[in-house]
């Protein structure tokens, strides 16, 4: 009898717990916080870049042809960067495995990953200047206002690892700065 009883008890409690969990999933889900724009307005839709540069430039089928190239050999020129910044950082994070390491090794591994990102710092601006060359006064007027706000959003669509911390998510805290204040990123484009 007692077991038939704490078997029912057991139920109640499981079946309650549950109920909460799902409530409670669904009203954080309800309630996200959304991002702090500022004055510019939501970034471009993550994946969406050549889009919202497109649509906000208003470029002309020429300028669009044109822009269609320039992103084509901009990224098979990128890649292997891209690929070797990886592999470097993936070396550097290797190195966590050795004991006793050398801050010299340290600093030579951190080194090249700082040197390969730059390099691609410097393509992605080239390209830029490029696609702002091709657009008319008008047009570069209007790069000018959303450039900052591509590149962020293009960080963000890069950007490894788990998602960045919020208000009253973990890992933020007095000690934790708030990571939507921070600059972004250098893109890794």
């Amino acid at each position: 009898m007692n077991s038939i009883k704490n078997n029912r008890w057991l139920s109640v409690i499981s079946l309650l717990l549950v109920t909460a969990n799902i409530v409670t999933l669904v009203l954080l889900w309800m309630h996200r916080p959304e991002r702090d724009h500022g004055e510019q307005g939501p970034p471009p839709p993550t994946g969406q870049a050549v889009d919202f540069i497109s649509k906000e430039l208003k470029l002309d089928s020429a300028q669009q042809n044109a822009f269609q190239k320039m992103r084509e050999e901009h990224q098979v020129a990128a890649r292997p960067i891209q690929d070797s910044i990886r592999l470097a950082k993936d070396a550097f994070f290797s190195l966590l495995q050795q004991p006793n390491l050398p801050d010299s090794l340290l600093q030579l591994h951190n080194k090249k990953i700082s040197d390969l990102e730059q390099q691609i710092n410097l393509f992605t601006f080239r390209h830029f200047q490029k696609l702002r060359a091709i657009c008319n006064a008008e047009q570069q007027k209007k790069f000018d206002s959303i450039i900052q706000e591509v590149i962020r959003g293009m960080g963000q669509q890069r950007r490894p690892g788990p998602p960045p911390m919020g208000p009253g998510r973990e890992g933020e805290g007095p000690d934790r700065p708030d990571r939507r204040n921070m600059p972004p990123p250098p893109p890794e484009h």
